[in-house]
């Protein structure tokens, strides 16, 4: 969601957002990873939601409430990435399950046994096998939306724009589903592969 100028926010509400967001980042790796921006993005839309709730004093204005509402924000995203991380820790990956999500799609048991990589006197086998399979456990822990977008960014050569159309889905959310297919690659310490 992208903040509108019509919001009216006023200064102070940028600058409790921006201390907060600051002290929290510093405090937490979990946030220290996330771009600035977007925690203020997202904290400023939460206490607009908030905000519109409240009866309007421009003389009294609720600077204590927000900051609470503010860190109570941060707090909940520290949460969420912490219960993203545990369940992601806890999901076993079996050699059985198709990685494109279809029922005859490959299957992280074909990328061992796939002959290209099986070749015992290539030094280089070892990790083309080790990397194709930490790519398939990444790819395991996309949505079927993600799996299909990074087929048609990658394999098909699709622009952003033509993705988005021929999902029907708007940029924006299109944009947010390849950050969050970044951090899992990145998670699974394959930012390297990753295109900018």
């Amino acid at each position: 969601m992208a903040l509108k100028a019509g919001e009216g926010l006023q200064r102070w509400e940028i600058a409790v957002t921006k201390k907060l967001v600051g002290e929290y980042r510093r405090r937490s790796r979990s946030l220290a990873r996330e771009e600035f921006d977007d925690l203020m993005q997202e904290c400023l839309a939460h206490w607009i939601v908030v905000r519109r709730r409240l009866p309007p004093d421009p003389d009294a204005p609720p600077v204590a409430y927000m900051a609470q509402v503010i860190r109570n924000k941060l707090t909940d995203l520290i949460r969420e990435q912490a219960a993203d991380k545990r369940a992601g820790e806890q999901e076993a990956l079996s050699l059985d399950a198709e990685l494109d999500g279809s029922e005859d799609g490959v299957t992280l048991a074909d990328l061992l046994a796939d002959s290209e990589f099986a070749q015992p006197d290539d030094p280089g086998a070892v990790e083309r096998r080790h990397a194709r399979i930490d790519i398939g456990r990444a790819l395991a822990r996309l949505t079927p939306v993600q799996r299909q977008l990074c087929q048609m960014l990658g394999a098909e050569g699709l622009t952003i724009k033509e993705a988005a159309e021929r999902l029907r889905i708007p940029r924006g959310t299109l944009y947010e589903e390849i950050k969050r297919i970044r951090k899992v690659f990145a998670d699974q310490g394959l930012g390297d592969y990753l295109k900018e």
